[in-house]
């Protein structure tokens, strides 16, 4: 490893948690500058990030206890519940009269993502190569279509919403650094051994498991 690589990964913690922290800023002026629907949208999008953040930080370990466990599934319940209530709101057509589609699809862009990272956090490693090349080409082409939302944002002078926007992709960027680097160390599930290494990296091998 070289020293270049060795401070970029002590840096970027730092990195990370400065985005987290200007997302709960954003939070704050949107219930503050925007509407209702989008404030708590946001909310909703910032509790869902900070739990993908703890699940994916820690995906070659097993839950430590129930608590931890349920209290990650219904805060993520919550959350969905929220974000598809936004989404619906988005789809309205008083909403889109008024504001445009572009919320809409951009919500509807970010379920498609979420659902991936879904995919991420309970099959850990659980994939073939052409499976992995699939997932991540899909990934691609949905924060590709983001990039575009907020870039139509800024077009029409919505600066709140685009700066909005690019913040959340560098912040989910960071969520798909912590896959990516729990998959540097799992070969693929058609790969010569892939099985004894799965077994060895997989939650469920840790006795600890047992517990949950």
């Amino acid at each position: 490893m070289t020293t270049s690589h060795t401070i970029l990964r002590k840096a970027f913690p730092y990195f990370k948690w400065t985005l987290f922290g200007l997302l709960g800023l954003n939070v704050i002026l949107f219930f503050t500058e925007q509407t209702l629907v989008e404030g708590l949208d946001s909310l909703a999008w910032l509790t869902l990030l900070l739990l993908f953040e703890w699940e994916t930080s820690q995906l070659d370990k097993p839950y430590v206890s129930r608590w931890e466990k349920w209290g990650i599934h219904a805060g993520r319940i919550l959350a969905y519940a929220l974000i598809l209530h936004s989404a619906a709101g988005y789809g309205a057509a008083d909403y889109i009269a008024e504001h445009g589609p572009v919320d809409l699809w951009n919500a509807l862009t970010w379920i498609g993502i979420v659902l991936l990272l879904e995919y991420d956090v309970y099959s850990p490693g659980e994939y073939a190569r052409w499976e992995w090349y699939l997932r991540n080409g899909a990934k691609l082409v949905l924060y590709a279509a983001l990039f575009v939302f907020a870039l139509l944002w800024g077009f029409e002078g919505e600066w709140l919403d685009t700066y909005d926007a690019l913040l959340w992709i560098l912040c989910f960027f960071a969520i798909e650094i912590n896959v990516l680097e729990f998959e540097e160390e799992i070969p693929y599930r058609d790969f010569p051994d892939a099985d004894a290494a799965n077994v060895a990296a997989s939650p469920a091998a840790d006795p600890a498991s047992e517990e949950v």
